[in-house]
């Protein structure tokens, strides 16, 4: 079975063993809509298989040991697909499932309840598995234990179970007392007992989260690194005594790191043994278009608009102009801007939250309680907030059905938690109407009673807007279903009755004093079932939100975070307005500054653009794994956990390639310019002065990276870094295998090692060009323009870049020395009826000392030679950016310099002046990681 390729889509359902069989009917349970429910299961099994093959397979390596990343989107399911790829490796046949679900308490819970009531439901479920922790002493209050008592298994229990084909399920906390303990059960219980039934043992461990605490940028995996818990993950199946394999040749253990944000999972120091090497793959998401049994980004499902994922291609795109409300508050960095990405102490903290800043807020809090209201009169049948909160159950189905669906808003100022409590205080203070320092009201929401009389018109404002991005859903989207808004009678009688009394403001975060974690499931009393105790809830937080938890029914977002360094996978995690929010969309709004919001849009962009060149790993029949291209951008990095360095795309605006072949030895390229030069004279179509010659008439860019593929060099060719820098922008751009246009680097092979060039190769400037030229037929994402302002290559006209596309001038430039005397170029001379002279150039052996020669443009006219096209046409001009380099829409030139080399050899370089309005893109590059993979 190879890494990757192409795989079946069916329905698993359809002939799944008894774990995936038991998962599919919990799915079933779900909102998810079933074609949904069979992509979460196909994906499942596609990395299952992969991951954990059988121990007979080839793919095993010697370590015995496999290592893979699976990318969803943010709050897309990820959990879901666990359990899938768990449920799919149990019937497989895999022995022991390790799941490392969270870094906190409550994001542990929440997945061991999950698994509990999703996963571990097969009948007789004592006799079927070893679950660990102990249910029971999981359970939430009382006394919490420790490590050892969670993950304890007496030898005889283990032995039973494998020998009966029994799996054992541990569900742990990422933390290293947690992962040491289970460290000790494996390697003091589960491998002896393995060995002494002589069995072979496949142990799959899934790593929740994976890139928070489980990235090494270069580990010691002598276990002095500080980093402990990537040495700790380790040791659950390597023995420290003899790292780089299994704790014996029967074991086979494999790695999947699931995480919506991959960046420093790929690039982290890659002799980390937690790095990706034999397989990845990338969720699938619902949407508007895709075919479910095509691997691709998005799938259609019948449901329409309720059934997608509503990330950043709707956020930031199709809605931006209804969705996004961009202010930008009167200090102009946001509510309570910060230095870092770190959290710091407060500065602020005995100072009123109040001005500009407040009213920024207040008028977020009017669109939500109206959001919120609208969105209760959409469920005419279900029981409001403030009257469940007086209602008891019998059953938890009967409060589900008939409660009204929570709702939320989320305030994000700043990752200080002292900001959270001062920010909550001065909203309880506005609600309460004691901001003012007003005596206490009869009414505990007196403040926003008087703002209903006081400020009607902004609430009726907030109608409006509802009212037109309802409009704008149903037309934009076929199929939306009608969605009505009510008066502002009706809506006003709502908030006051039933928001009003129902809607609290809370505090999350790590503070002792901040309130507990959200919950938006009916509780127990003891007695009967009660509405969750977060029906309508305003939250004020900041880094606890950006992982694992997910809001329910968040209508409002306040996001006034702002940071000097931004890391993309940081504040990706942040955006927890993302999920399925397809039936209550138009209600939903985020409020955030321009400069955020160009942020997030770059960040959805690159996130596109690393998701495609999964898929096309996936789709791409290869054995091997692909390099992935790591996007960042000029205002961001890609991620703060591993040390990295950004690599513009671009070879820039005027590269010059100096590296010359040894004197004597430029016959060839000599050779293909006098050929390339005479065809344009026998054409009547070159132009020669004292200064050179010129091929009057331009050519295509891909006849100039032709021309540029034809030079030879007797040290320099194909490069390993570039050719797999390449094939990862062409999955990028979703250029299929059969295309013509690929490969876009065409570099030959040389028998010697190869001089690295980076991008002032001639062979890497000519894989631009192709790009450029393929790329004018594709709305590529995570590709921007390198004119400024830059554009979002998937945004543009293509008809129009079409049209401006550049041609290329080709010349070569004579100089003051030596005239040439012998070769093609003499005969090229007798032909012209000029004389060539060399240009006297100081150079090394291979190297030319300098690059262009004189520059910019003077009162007597263009002197550059990066300007040679408009000394040797008459009339011919350019138009030209600020920088001195050609603007968009105009023509490029390449222009061959003639090198005098001593004892009547000539050598060639050569510089390119490329216009603006070209495709870029920054790949952020680990200055740990291997070149080659």
């Amino acid at each position: 079975m190879p890494t990757f390729g192409e795989s079946e889509l069916s329905l698993v359902a359809d002939r799944p063993g008894a774990w995936l069989s038991g998962y599919a009917q919990s799915l079933g349970r779900t909102s998810l809509g079933q074609v949904a429910r069979e992509v979460v299961l196909d994906d499942a099994a596609y990395i299952a298989d992969r991951a954990v093959p059988p121990v007979t397979s080839p793919e095993w390596d010697s370590s015995r040991t496999r290592t893979g990343v699976v990318m969803g989107a943010v709050q897309s399911g990820k959990t879901a697909s666990m359990l899938g790829v768990t449920a799919r490796a149990l019937d497989n046949g895999t022995n022991v499932v390790v799941i490392l679900a969270g870094t906190q308490t409550a994001l542990w819970r929440q997945s061991f309840d999950r698994i509990q009531t999703q996963l571990d439901v097969l009948p007789g479920r004592a006799s079927k598995r070893l679950f660990l922790p102990n249910p029971r002493l999981a359970e939430d209050g009382g006394h919490f234990p420790g490590p050892a008592d969670l993950y304890s298994l007496t030898e005889s229990a283990c032995a039973s179970a494998l020998r009966r084909g029994s799996p054992i399920i541990v569900v742990a906390m990422k933390e290293v007392h947690h992962l040491e303990r289970v460290g000790h059960l494996l390697h003091g219980t589960v491998y002896p007992a393995a060995r002494r039934l002589n069995l072979d043992l496949r142990v799959l461990v899934i790593d929740d989260e994976a890139d928070d605490s489980s990235i090494a940028d270069g580990v010691d995996t002598s276990g002095a690194d500080p980093k402990q818990v990537p040495r700790r993950i380790l040791d659950l199946w390597e023995p420290r005594q003899a790292p780089g394999k299994t704790v014996d040749e029967r074991t086979f253990a494999a790695y999947v790191a699931y995480t919506a944000t991959p960046q420093s999972n790929f690039l982290q120091d890659q002799t980390n043994p937690l790095a990706p090497r034999h397989f990845v793959a990338s969720l699938r998401t619902p949407g508007p278009n895709g075919d479910p049994s095509h691997r691709s980004l998005t799938y259609a499902v019948p449901e329409g608009l309720p059934g997608w994922y509503t990330g950043a291609d709707l956020f930031y795109r199709s809605l931006v102009d209804t969705i996004c409300v961009v202010d930008t508050p009167a200090d102009g960095e946001g509510a309570l801007a910060e230095a870092t990405e770190e959290s710091t102490p407060s500065t602020r903290g005995t100072e009123d939250f109040e001005g500009a800043d407040l009213d920024h807020v207040v008028n977020s809090l009017r669109a939500y309680l109206t959001a919120a209201a609208i969105r209760l009169c959409r469920s005419p049948g279900r029981i409001r907030p403030a009257s469940g909160a007086a209602r008891l159950f019998e059953e938890r189905d009967d409060a589900v059905a008939q409660l009204s669906s929570p709702t939320c808003m989320l305030v994000h100022p700043s990752s200080s938690m002292a900001d959270h409590f001062l920010v909550a205080d001065a909203l309880r203070r506005w609600w309460t109407g004691t901001l003012a320092e007003a005596a206490p009201s009869a009414s505990p929401f007196a403040g926003v009673l008087a703002d209903l009389d006081e400020n009607e018109s902004m609430w009726l404002a907030w109608i409006e807007s509802y009212r037109i991005s309802a409009a704008t859903v149903q037309e934009r989207f076929s199929g939306a279903s009608e969605r009505p808004v009510s008066s502002w009678a009706e809506l006003r009688e709502v908030i006051v009755e039933e928001l009003l009394p129902a809607t609290t403001i809370a505090v999350i975060n790590s503070d002792p004093d901040a309130d507990e974690k959200p919950a938006f499931e009916p509780w127990w009393t003891g007695e009967a079932w009660a509405a969750p105790r977060n029906s309508s809830t305003v939250f004020v937080s900041g880094n606890v939100m950006s992982r694992g938890l997910t809001l329910e029914g968040l209508l409002t977002t306040v996001f006034t975070r702002a940071s000097k360094n931004p890391y993309a996978d940081t504040q990706m995690q942040m955006q927890r307005w993302f999920g399925y929010r397809g039936s209550y969309l138009d209600l939903c709004r985020v409020f955030l500054s321009p400069l955020q919001l160009d942020l997030f849009t770059q960040y959805g962009d690159a996130d596109d653009a690393l998701r495609t060149q999964i898929i096309a790993a996936m789709n791409a029949n290869t054995a091997t794994l692909p390099t992935i291209s790591v996007l960042q951008g000029a205002a961001f990095q890609a991620t703060g956990k591993v040390s990295i360095r950004g690599r513009p795309l671009s070879p820039g605006k005027r590269p010059f390639v100096r590296h010359l072949n040894s004197p004597g030895k430029d016959h060839a390229n000599i050779a293909i310019l006098s050929e390339f030069f005479d065809a344009a004279r026998t054409r009547g179509e070159l132009v020669s002065s004292e200064r050179g010659l010129l091929v009057s008439r331009p050519v295509t860019l891909v006849q100039t990276a032709q021309l540029l593929e034809q030079l030879r060099y007797d040290d320099h060719g194909w490069s390993p870094e570039d050719a797999t820098r390449w094939r990862a922008i062409e999955r990028q751009a979703g250029i299929l295998d059969t295309d013509p246009a690929i490969p876009l680097y065409r570099a030959p092979a040389i028998h010697s090692e190869s001089v690295d060039l980076g991008s002032l190769s001639p062979y890497y400037i000519a894989a631009y060009l192709r790009l450029w030229s393929t790329a004018l037929e594709r709305n590529i994402p995570g590709l921007y323009t390198n004119d400024l302002p830059a554009q979002r290559w998937s945004l543009l006209d293509l008809e129009e870049k079409q049209r401006s596309q550049p041609l290329f001038y080709v010349g070569l430039r004579f100089g003051s020395g030596s005239p040439v005397k012998y070769g093609p170029l003499a005969n090229l001379a007798q032909k012209v009826g000029r004389s060539f002279h060399a240009m006297a150039r100081a150079s090394t052996e291979s190297v030319l000392s300098a690059t262009w020669g004189s520059r910019g443009a003077t009162e007597s006219g263009y002197r550059s030679d990066d300007l040679f096209d408009v000394q040797m046409l008459d009339g011919h001009t350019v138009r030209l950016n600020a920088d001195g380099s050609r603007a968009t829409g105009t023509n490029g030139l390449a222009l061959f310099h003639l090198v005098e080399r001593g004892g009547a050899q000539e050598g060639i370089a050569l510089g390119l002046s490329i216009p603006s309005g070209g495709p870029d893109h920054i790949e952020a590059v680990s200055t740990r990681m291997s070149v080659a993979r």
